[in-house]
């Protein structure tokens, strides 16, 4: 390219060319200009944000089957979550349901969030009798609520 501009000849090119082109620009042209941008690159901005919402739901999807079809988890599982008992209602692909005992009121947890909780299941010692009966055994006794201040006697009374 034989003709070199400076920076002082291109900025006043620059304004020359904007000032021109803005005031014969007009709604038509603009409409133009997005319907081609649009029409070409659109899509590629729709399956962007596609992606990113389906992403999420994959993710809890995949994690929701894996809990569903493991038995680390079965219904009416007695377990402890950070330590307060809680027995597992329902085990569904993108969530899982615990009946609270000690509030007695039901926690509804996402199967991502899972991981994030400290879950702790008493397991039957050697092949003998399971730690407490599941709901439908014949033997299962509904959970009692004990007030605190009976706690901190059965606990004083404990040490002695």
């Amino acid at each position: 390219m034989t003709n070199i501009l400076n920076s002082a000849s291109l900025s006043q090119v620059l304004t020359k060319l904007s000032s021109d082109t803005l005031s014969n620009f007009n709604h038509e042209q603009a409409e133009g200009i997005a319907k081609d941008l649009f029409s070409e690159y659109g899509w590629i901005f729709v399956a962007g944000i596609i992606a990113l919402l389906a992403k999420d739901i994959m993710i809890n999807l995949v994690k929701g089957i894996m809990i569903f079809y493991g038995h680390d988890f079965d219904n009416d599982d007695v377990i402890y979550i950070s330590g307060r008992q809680a027995r597992i209602v329902r085990v569904g692909v993108t969530s899982t349901t615990f009946y609270m005992s000690d509030r007695k009121t039901k926690m509804v947890v996402p199967n991502e969030q899972l991981k994030e909780l400290t879950i702790e299941k008493t397991l039957p010692k050697n092949g003998g009798h399971p730690y407490l009966c599941s709901g439908s055994e014949p033997n299962f006794i509904d959970l009692i609520e004990i007030p605190a201040t009976d706690l901190k006697e059965l606990r004083e009374n404990q040490r002695k």
